[in-house]
């Protein structure tokens, strides 16, 4: 068994309230749902023993993995206007596609990691 020391459960607390605060964010509409998606699933491997056998995070992991190619967020400075024309509407059909799905496994999460 391995010991656990403060920085450990000082990390572990600031995992779940970056988790709350994406899944807020993306809950009150000031974050994407792709964005979102791959910010919790950056979060994953620190929350859940194993994501995939998680539903939430298998629907968040999924939705990052599928859409690794197109730009969101902070990554949208680095591209092309034009090419950004093209991604924006198939950006909007996924995250339209998948925003029930996202918002679930927000609510989820929030419940599961809202009150330590």
């Amino acid at each position: 068994m391995v010991a656990r020391n403060s920085f450990d459960t000082g990390s572990a607390e600031y995992t779940r309230q970056e988790a709350v605060n994406v899944a807020n964010a993306v809950l009150r509409g000031d974050l994407g749902i792709i964005e979102g998606a791959r910010l919790l699933s950056s979060l994953a491997h620190r929350l859940v023993p194993d994501w995939t056998d998680d539903a939430d995070f298998v629907v968040l992991c999924a939705l990052d993995s599928e859409t690794d190619h197109l730009p969101v967020g902070a990554q949208r400075k680095r591209w092309d206007p034009t090419a950004l024309v093209e991604r924006d509407a198939l950006v909007q059909r996924i995250e339209t596609d998948a925003k029930q799905d996202v918002e679930a496994a927000c609510r989820n999460i929030l419940q599961r990691f809202g009150a330590a």
